[in-house]
């Protein structure tokens, strides 16, 4: 009996050899690249493909408690097909950037780097020291695991190498921290000095060696981009230290049969990319909204990613429409930071509070893989991005309009509400009505900057680009007296937040009731002003409003009227299809046909909220 059941596991282990055989041969043949035909994307086991990705933060590697085979099942059933892994160089506190049960911060003793233990006690997270000479086979063993199982599943997996120490409190605890090793590295060593090549007292060897280890392990593995560093624009990580890690990888993999892309991570936003290192095939930004980079950068023929969102709220609109943009633009990456994956939330179930600094869940989920297989049932190999000016038609102001042309194929339209606005500033003027005599303490919760007047003396001056912050000041107040008030605001992208609270004699903290404030002219709120810069010289609205409460993450959708956008496409003569489809509800709202005369014709679209997509097909 003994004997049966052991060939039986020989024969499943055989069947198992066989079929990852079989995958690696294909690969062998086709290894991960940017696409020979449409260098807007890469092509993955000989198709050109569509990367879209709504991933855990970053720490399936390093945090031994998360389980990965969940989690990948988790991404391959939500039809999604890429995620992102760091490799443990650096590493999070809890608490930090407001995450909550971050995996990038894992519990005391359940931090896994690829280096080994020492015997020498000091690590500053718990336990030993680490010996940058020496590697952990388990870290090893865990990272081959990984990508054979997202391999298996079809999903493509950026490994990214490096990340900055944003503040003390990583760079305390980071392996590379001269406290945290016994390999004689300098001692003064900063934190903006470790990514560097004249300043980084001695670490640089075990960053190339680390490179090399890395990718000789992945050697045999088609699914994997390797990326020099996350957000190196940060953390004193200098240009020609990231060329130097680029040229290690290349001859790290020279004679390689599945040589790995090299992603570079360029900016937040957008940037002009000059003089690209010949070995980097992506090009990735992160909260790229507007997708202004992949315009900016189509002529360097290489994959242009959107590799982070963020800091938007916590709704999906803001999210998924930075996504269905930066797709249709003509960018081959789009990856969401969801926090939604925890520890023991693997599937994607976690309840994060309203303070994340982002949003993801089932259901976004759903939103990107109809982005993905909307966009990738097109030939990626024949589309192009079209210009603006190429869609003719009418559309309400705040309404944009993308088109993604498949040669002698289907035409795909995007249709978007504005959202908010990526800068602005606004003014709210008028008076405060106290209901008691006494000290009042007046708060205000803004990003990005803030000023506050009281009777003309400026009392909060925050006037400059942050997260969300908090301040205060105190004001004594008579009953009844009208106090004149001015509240002037900015917003520079990101979250949007601002809030005027007050307490005070009988009263508990609260945002100030509508009933306190009065404008100039008698009307119960604030007169506000807003203005189309973040500098308050471009007015171009005027309404009176109050309370002063909103934050992006509460911000109501917007809703567009049937018929108010018309298109008229340049197609050509004939009998068209169109298939109208909510990306928000992830369902077909109409399906009709259209008839494209010599004369012209445009086509009314249905009423959507937020966004619309359609396809248009010709009827043979």
């Amino acid at each position: 009996m003994q004997r049966k059941v052991r060939l039986g596991w020989v024969g499943m282990a055989w069947g198992w050899w066989m079929a990852m055989a079989w995958v690696t041969g294909i690969s062998a043949q086709t290894p991960l690249r940017v696409h020979p035909a449409n260098p807007r994307y890469l092509e993955f086991r000989g198709q050109p493909v569509l990367l879209v990705g709504s991933g855990e933060h970053y720490g399936a590697l390093l945090n031994r408690d998360f389980d990965f085979v969940k989690y990948l099942a988790s991404v391959e059933a939500d039809g999604l097909n890429y995620t992102r892994i760091f490799s443990g160089a650096y590493v999070e506190p809890p608490g930090a950037f407001n995450i909550s049960s971050n995996t990038l911060a894992p519990g005391p003793g359940r931090f896994l780097a690829p280096w080994a233990r020492s015997d020498q006690p000091g690590y500053a997270g718990g336990g030993m020291r680490f010996d940058l000479g020496r590697w952990d086979p388990e870290w090893f063993l865990r990272l081959k695991a990984l990508v054979e199982e997202a391999s298996r599943r079809g999903v493509v997996v950026e490994f990214t190498l490096f990340c900055p120490m944003y503040e003390e409190k990583q760079w305390r605890l980071s392996p590379l921290n001269p406290d945290n090793h016994v390999n004689g590295v300098e001692k003064a060593v900063g934190r903006t000095n470790v990514f560097t090549l004249d300043r980084h007292g001695g670490l640089l060897r075990f960053q190339e060696a680390l490179v090399r280890e890395v990718v000789g392990a992945l050697k045999g593995y088609d699914n994997v981009l390797l990326e020099i560093c996350n957000e190196p624009y940060f953390g004193g990580v200098s240009l020609d230290w990231q060329r130097r890690i680029a040229d290690v990888i290349v001859e790290a993999q020279r004679g390689h049969a599945l040589p790995k892309p090299i992603a570079q991570n360029i900016a937040n936003g957008s940037a002009v990319v000059r003089d690209p290192h010949p070995g980097v095939q992506v090009l990735n930004f992160h909260y790229a909204a507007p997708p202004d980079a992949v315009e900016i950068n189509a002529g360097l023929g290489q994959v242009i990613g959107d590799d982070e969102t963020g800091f938007r709220g916590t709704q999906d609109g803001p999210y998924r429409m930075e996504g269905w943009d930066f797709v249709m633009a003509g960018g081959g990456l789009f990856n969401h930071l969801d926090y939604s994956f925890a520890v023991r939330h693997e599937a994607g179930t976690f309840d994060y509070p309203g303070t994340q600094p982002g949003g993801g869940n089932a259901g976004f989920r759903r939103q990107m893989r109809f982005l993905k297989e909307f966009v990738g049932g097109v030939r990626l190999s024949v589309v192009e991005p079209m210009p603006k000016g190429w869609l003719k038609g009418e559309w309400p102001a705040g309404v944009t309009a993308r088109a993604l042309v498949e040669r002698d194929g289907a035409v795909l339209v995007y249709l978007r509400t504005a959202g908010l606005p990526q800068q602005y500033s606004a003014r709210w003027s008028g008076f405060l009505i106290a209901p008691e005599t006494g000290d009042f303490t007046l708060y205000t919760r803004s990003n990005d900057g803030v000023r506050l007047w009281v009777d003309e003396r400026l009392v909060i001056d925050h006037w400059d680009e942050h997260s969300t912050a908090e301040d205060r000041a105190v004001v004594n107040l008579e009953k009844g007296t009208r106090s004149r008030l001015r509240l002037e605001y900015f917003y520079a992208g990101g979250e949007a937040t601002m809030q005027l609270e007050w307490s005070g004699p009988g009263r508990t903290r609260q945002v100030i009731p509508r009933d306190f404030l009065r404008t100039f002219d008698g009307k119960a709120g604030l007169r506000g002003e807003y203005f189309a810069d973040t500098t308050l010289s471009a007015r171009n609205r005027e309404v009176v409003e109050g309370p002063i409460d909103f934050r992006a993450s509460d911000s109501g959708s917007v809703r567009v009227a049937a018929g108010s956008v018309r298109l008229g496409p340049p197609l050509d003569v004939g009998r068209w299809r169109a298939q109208w489809w909510s990306p928000r509800e992830v369902k077909l709202v109409r399906d009709e046909v259209w008839e494209v005369e010599e004369t012209g014709s445009t086509l009314a679209a249905p009423e959507f909220e937020e966004d619309l997509v359609v396809r248009f097909d010709r009827v043979k």
